[in-house]
């Protein structure tokens, strides 16, 4: 009979599969938790190593000249400081600063890496006489030709997460906000492995004992942690694994590299979609200044903002924020850090956040746009992380006019017109006429709208815009400006369709008219006449080689604009007819740089011969007559030296303007995106736009022309005396037979208007 097993050996065996199983079970878990915490080390180690050094593209603007001659008055300097950040003080003792009496500004300008070489920072005086600039000098007294302010910032490529910042080297790390971050977030940052118990009862502590909070426990690598890495949620699990990353970080990385990484990255505000990350970034945002040239005050308010950009926006919030501030001023003067006075100079001041200027100028999403399209060589993610830095064509100055221009004629349009309040669109370019370079550019009304981008996309029905193409095919044939042409009915057979019956505008016709008139009242049907006469054909091959693109609509109705094009288009086409007949490429974009400073993508200046010189000297010799006798006159620049043509399609419900003086062409465009009448003419709609943005800004008016003028009688084309009322000056070939005028001397009509010239009347 066997033997039973005693109680002991069954227990005793137990035992052991149990410790079996626990240390299986441990061994298994420690595995896990190595293996969690190996790729805990990989994950970070590979997002930390990448990411800190990411860093979008950043835009700059053209730069403000200044000479001796510029035609710049000292308000003007100051407004462009102004948009600089730039502050004036009794003395410009330090870079970013100005100051001056009633016709001077000293200046001290700070370093800037150009496209072509660093200027380091420097001081200049600039004497001021009449609106103009009459001399600069440097520190020792010495002339100055030409010196540039730097460039205003106008936008940067961030990625699609949103996240925009500025990254700063640890050398430009301000003292003081590297000790400011510590005494007021983690002061023992220096010692602990990235977590401190000690700090979090400590922070609890003097919390409870304040009645408020002043402290906070987690550690500054804690808070990096979670802006890399983690959620906002508040759970166990979160907590301890921000806990392993903190320790991981500490043990890979060195406190210097830790303390860099957290300024440069943490959460400080948002502005529309754009987050912004990092003190560099935020200095620009909150007051339009680099943060090395920060006071104590401000550094304080963004070490107050960290807390919560939301609840402390300075902008929305500004009681919470200045209660904020002067608490981490009060943890800064105890930390003896700042001295008495700069505690109580810091407490007194006021918040000083700069609103509608950040960054160094205001960004503009529609120009933004063509710089897009103008960098199709480097890809998204080269935009997105390598800080590179690309110098637009972009001029704020233009670029204001534009701006206020809509905000001050559109309501006005809207009133006379009976219009609903804000329902009508535009879109607007300026571009200069002998580079191509936009200068200006607005997509929609409203400045700052990042929707739809009428300037690049809105392709709309060009009317009368056309029709200097018309004319310019014509002459090239052999006709020339007094060439008759007949404004008399016309029917058009249409395959499948009814004629085709066009009308002028104000339904009336006038018989034999030269071309110069016919052009200049915009006469639709003398404008068939001709075009037919020409050939449509040679019509739509002549605008596609003005344009680069062959027009979708090769019917009769090409002569009266049936054709749609973009606001760019336009300005490319009349870009050709300013410059003399010289094709340039509109662009946005002179150059892209590294961090290096090395060139790796240049928009060099081009351009190819597109019109003979002496048939684009002519063309616009007519168009200038558009805008001195036809339907140009209503402009207040009509007898200023200007060209250009007005443009209405059918049914008004497109309002277009293209005009230029020997500086500046702009293209302005009106309508409703839904097609509706607008009521407006492109004369009394884009027209008066365009009128507003140019006495804004110093018109130029173009060179007379190389060729010998004749004075024509502008209803007739007959040879008139020049002192004849409706008299035209326009070149005309040699040897153009002209009938002479009879009877155009001093005449009843034309008295009283020699007398009210010979009183300075007109």
């Amino acid at each position: 009979m066997a033997k039973r097993k005693r109680p002991s050996q069954r227990i005793r065996r137990r035992r052991q599969r149990r410790r079996r199983l626990i240390f299986g079970l441990f061994t298994l878990l420690l595995a896990a938790g190595v293996g969690y915490l190996l790729y805990l080390d990989r994950l970070i180690t590979n997002t930390f190593e990448g990411r800190r050094w990411s860093v979008p593209a950043v835009v700059y603007a053209t730069p403000l000249e200044l000479h001796p001659g510029a035609s710049l008055s000292r308000n003007e300097v100051i407004t462009e400081l102004a948009r600089l950040g730039y502050q004036q003080r009794r003395q410009a003792s330090e870079p970013g600063t100005y100051s001056g009496l009633a016709n001077t500004l000293s200046i001290h300008l700070r370093a800037f890496r150009f496209m072509e070489r660093m200027r380091g920072s420097q001081r200049i005086e600039v004497v001021f006489d009449r609106g103009q600039i009459r001399r600069i000098e440097d520190a020792m007294g010495r002339p100055v030709p030409l010196i540039r302010l730097d460039p205003a910032v106008i936008g940067s490529f961030f990625p699609s997460h949103g996240e925009d910042r500025l990254v700063l080297a640890p050398d430009q790390i301000p003292v003081l906000l590297a000790d400011g971050l510590k005494a007021t977030e983690d002061q023992r940052f220096d010692s602990h492995a990235g977590f401190d118990v000690l700090g979090i009862l400590r922070a609890l502590w003097v919390n409870v004992t304040a009645g408020e909070v002043r402290q906070g426990g987690s550690t500054l690598t804690q808070q990096l942690v979670k802006s890399y890495f983690l959620d906002n949620r508040r759970t166990l699990a979160r907590k301890l694994r921000e806990l392993a990353m903190a320790v991981i970080l500490e043990l890979r990385f060195t406190k210097p590299d830790l303390l860099s990484a957290y300024v440069n990255e943490i959460y400080l505000g948002q502005d529309g979609s754009r987050a912004v990350h990092g003190f560099g970034l935020g200095s620009q945002f909150y007051f339009n200044r680099p943060l090395g040239e920060l006071d104590a005050a401000k550094i304080a308010t963004l070490i107050a903002i960290i807390r919560g950009p939301s609840y402390y926006n300075p902008f929305r919030h500004p009681h919470r924020a200045r209660q904020r501030r002067d608490l981490v001023l009060d943890i800064l003067h105890e930390h003896q850090l700042i001295s008495d006075r700069e505690h109580a100079s810091a407490r007194n001041s006021p918040l000083g956040v700069v609103e509608g200027t950040r960054r160094g100028g205001t960004y503009y999403p529609a120009f933004m746009d063509l710089v897009r399209d103008n960098l199709t060589e480097l890809s998204v993610e080269e935009l997105t992380s390598l800080g590179l830095r690309v110098f637009a064509t972009l001029n704020p100055r233009s670029q204001d006019a534009v701006e206020a221009a809509l905000a001050q004629a559109l309501p006005r349009l809207e009133s006379a017109r009976g219009l609903d309040p804000g329902s009508l669109q535009a879109a607007v370019i300026i571009t200069h006429t002998q580079t191509g370079e936009v200068e200006a550019l607005a997509g929609a009304r409203k400045s700052g709208d990042d929707g739809f981008n009428r300037a690049l996309n809105a392709r709309r029905p060009v009317g009368s815009l056309l029709k200097p193409v018309i004319y310019l095919t014509a002459l090239e044939q052999g006709h020339h400006l007094v060439s008759s042409v007949q404004d008399e009915p016309v029917s058009i057979e249409m395959p499948n369709q009814p004629n085709w019956t066009p009308r002028n505008f104000d339904k009336s016709t006038h018989g034999p008219v030269p071309l110069i008139r016919a052009l200049g009242e915009s006469l639709n049907l003398a404008t068939v006449k001709l075009g037919m006469h020409i050939g449509v054909d040679s019509v739509a091959e002549r605008l596609r080689a003005l344009t680069g693109n062959g027009p979708a609509n090769r019917f009769p109705s090409l002569l009266l604009g049936a054709e749609s094009l973009t606001p760019l288009e336009v300005a490319g086409l009349y870009g050709t007819f300013a410059s003399g007949g010289f094709h340039m490429p509109v662009k946005a974009v002179v150059a892209v740089l590294n961090e290096q400073g090395a060139t790796i993508a240049h928009h060099p200046f081009s351009m190819h011969q597109q019109i003979d010189p002496a048939m684009a000297e002519t063309l616009n010799a007519a168009l200038g007559v558009v805008m001195s006798k036809g339907t140009g006159k209503r402009s207040r620049f009509s007898n200023a030296g200007v060209a250009g043509k007005t443009g209405t399609s059918d049914g008004y419900r497109d309002s277009w303007f293209a005009g230029f003086d020997s500086a500046r062409l702009g293209v302005v465009w009106l309508g409703n995106d839904n097609y509706t009448d607008t009521g407006l003419t492109g004369a009394t709609g884009a027209l008066t736009v365009w009128d507003n943005i140019m006495a804004r800004l110093s018109v130029r008016p173009l060179p007379p022309p190389q060729a010998d003028l004749i004075p024509v009688d502008y209803a007739s084309g007959q040879l008139a005396h020049d002192r004849c009322a409706e008299v035209v000056k326009i070149p005309l070939p040699r040897g153009t037979p002209l009938q002479r005028k009879s009877g155009c001397g001093i005449t009843l009509r034309s008295v009283p208007q020699r007398i009210r010239k010979w009183i300075h009347l007109e």
